[in-house]
């Protein structure tokens, strides 16, 4: 953590293992502070490392801190320097090494994540780059299916492929109407072994008609 770096709420939760609900919550109850950043009608809320430590923290120290304690030690982060890994509380010293490591990975991912991801595609979609196939509905499909029936689907994808898209959508979360969770192939298929396609009626044999 070297470097000053912010985060969108579904970022930070990816990093933490949170929903960006929870995330809105804690910035909503004064838990933490978010900064604001306008991206054209939308204004988002960005975490930063200070953020992101203190979540992390929280979640170890749950039962040891106080509602005073917690605001102390937020309050203490937030005036770390970022490549600073040793926080001081009084006579209390707390090594953030591990921490800082841990998020660090998780960031890294993320990165990975991103570069497997083409984020604006030919109709300005998210795309797993090099094909044209939506991220996000691979995330959606994976959801219902798995990824060993949406390789079946999609059988010029790699599993690496749809993997990264599933990822990319946990960060990235789909805005707008949901693509649907079934493929058009296997809706098909589930039709026809429900003999959705069989003809129930019998005209018999049709010969030749009499011309009246």
């Amino acid at each position: 953590m070297s470097q000053v770096q912010n985060f969108t709420l579904s970022e930070a939760g990816y990093v933490l293992g949170r929903t960006p609900a929870m995330l809105n919550k804690a910035v909503d109850t004064g838990v933490i502070y978010a900064r604001q950043k306008k991206v054209g009608n939308v204004v988002q809320r960005l975490l930063g490392p200070a953020e992101l430590r203190f979540l992390r923290l929280a979640d170890e120290l749950d039962k040891d801190l106080t509602p005073a304690g917690r605001r102390r030690l937020y309050g203490a982060l937030r005036k770390l320097p970022y490549g600073a890994h040793k926080l001081q509380l009084g006579r209390l010293e707390l090594d953030l090494a591990q921490i800082d490591t841990d998020l660090k990975d998780r960031m890294a991912r993320l990165e990975a994540v991103r570069g497997r991801i083409d984020s604006k595609g030919d109709r300005g979609e998210a795309v797993v780059r090099g094909t044209a196939i939506s991220a996000h509905l691979i995330a959606a499909l994976t959801r219902d299916e798995g990824v060993d029936a949406v390789l079946v689907d999609f059988p010029s994808m790699t599993r690496d492929q749809v993997e990264a898209a599933v990822e990319y959508a946990k960060a990235y979360p789909k805005r707008g109407r949901p693509y649907p969770t079934k493929s058009l192939k296997t809706t098909l298929a589930a039709l026809a072994d429900a003999g959705a396609f069989d003809d129930e009626s019998d005209p018999g044999e049709v010969g030749p008609r009499a011309i009246p």
